[in-house]
C-alpha cells in the first residue's frame, strides 16, 4: 500500500494499492476531494506526493473522474503522469461547478517515458463473456493475467430490452476467480445527460462481473458500455 505524503489541492489522505517495477507502475485507488477549496481552484496541475517510486517519469495515462448530477453518477477521464519519483500529476479539468461529489478513481498503468524496447504481451487469456442478460452481446473482450496484476477490457452492446435497476451477473470465462476488485462500468453515450458518461460501481469476483443495475437514463443514453481496467492482485 502506498500512502501519499501530501497533495497540492486540499484532498485528505490518499492511498493506493500498487504494483511497482522499473517498466510499469499500476495504481488502484479512489478518493474524493472538495472542488470548492482554494488550493484546488488555484492549482494548474494537481499533484500527489508519494514515497519514492522506481520510475523517474512516465508517459500520460488516464484516470477516471466522476461526479454526481441529476442523472446519477457521471464522469470522464483526465490525463495523469509521473512527474518525478515522488510526484504523481493529474490534469485539473474544468467542470461546471453545479456538478458535485467528485472523486478520482485510479485503475491505470504508467509506462516510462522515452522507453524504446519492444513491448510484448505475456499472459493473455482467452476471455469471453457468458450468460449475458436480455439482448446484451459482447463486442470486444481482452484480458491479460500476470502473477501480481491483471488487465481486463470488454465492450457490451444491445440495451433496448434491458430492465432498469435490475441486478445482473456475467461470467468472465477463463478469468481467474481469485481476482477481486471494484471496477467502473462506463456507458459510451451521445452526451444527452450532460458532461461525460454514466458510471456504475460494479464488482469483479469469482470469475464474474456483477452489476447492481443500470438506471433507466443509463440505458437510454448508452450506445454501448465497457470496462477497461488494470487490477493489482
Amino acid at each position: 500500500m502506498i500512502i501519499a505524503t501530501g497533495n497540492n489541492f486540499g484532498a485528505g489522505q490518499i492511498e493506493f494499492k500498487e504494483y511497482l517495477s522499473d517498466n510499469m507502475i499500476i495504481l488502484n485507488g479512489r478518493f474524493s476531494f472538495d472542488y470548492t477549496k482554494e488550493e484546488y481552484l488555484n492549482a494548474d496541475v494537481l499533484e500527489i506526493y508519494v514515497p519514492e517510486l522506481p520510475m523517474k517519469r512516465s508517459l500520460e495515462t488516464a484516470v477516471f473522474l466522476t461526479y454526481e448530477n441529476t442523472y446519477g453518477r457521471m464522469g470522464t477521464i483526465v490525463k495523469s503522469w509521473i512527474k518525478n519519483k515522488t510526484t504523481i500529476c493529474l490534469e485539473n479539468l474544468e467542470i461546471n461547478s453545479k456538478y458535485g461529489s467528485r472523486e478520482f478513481w485510479f485503475m491505470c498503468a504508467y509506462l516510462p517515458k522515452g522507453q524504446r524496447n519492444t513491448f510484448e504481451v505475456e499472459g493473455q487469456v482467452d476471455l469471453h463473456l457468458d450468460n449475458l442478460p436480455w439482448n446484451f452481446r459482447e463486442e470486444h473482450e481482452w484480458a491479460v493475467v500476470r502473477e501480481k496484476w491483471a488487465y481486463l477490457c470488454f465492450v457490451i452492446e444491445g440495451f433496448y430490452q434491458a430492465e432498469p435497476d435490475t441486478p445482473f451477473a456475467i461470467d468472465l470465462v477463463n478469468f481467474p476467480a481469485d481476482i477481486i476488485s471494484e471496477v467502473p462500468y462506463v456507458a459510451q453515450t451521445t452526451n444527452k445527460s450532460g458532461f461525460g458518461s454514466h458510471f456504475i460501481n460494479c464488482m469483479v469476483s469469482e470469475g464474474k462481473f456483477s452489476n447492481p443495475g443500470c438506471s433507466e437514463q443509463f440505458l437510454k443514453d448508452a450506445s454501448s458500455s465497457f470496462v477497461k481496467v488494470f487490477i493489482v492482485r
